[in-house]
C-alpha cells in the first residue's frame, strides 16, 4: 500500500525571501516540516496561491532553509 501524497508548498524561492522574520523562525523550529497556520497564510498572501492546510516542507525546502541559516550565521 502506498503512502498518501502530501500536498506541497509553492516553490520556496517564491516566498522565502519575502517571509517575515517571525515566520522564518517558526519554520526553522517546525517539527517534521509542519507549516504553522499563520505561516501558511503568509505564504498564501505572498504567492497569491491557496496552500493546502496539510502541506509540509519538503526535504529540499528544509535543506534550502538550512543553507539560508548558514549564510546568516
Amino acid at each position: 500500500m502506498s503512502q498518501p501524497e502530501i500536498p506541497m508548498l509553492p516553490e520556496i524561492h517564491q516566498w522565502w525571501p519575502r517571509l517575515s522574520a517571525r515566520s522564518k523562525q517558526l519554520l526553522e523550529d517546525a517539527d517534521e516540516g509542519v507549516v504553522p497556520d499563520e505561516v501558511r497564510e503568509e505564504i498564501e498572501r505572498i504567492t497569491d496561491a491557496t496552500v493546502d492546510p496539510s502541506a509540509r516542507l519538503s526535504d529540499g525546502d528544509r535543506r534550502f532553509i538550512r543553507t539560508q541559516q548558514e549564510m546568516v550565521d
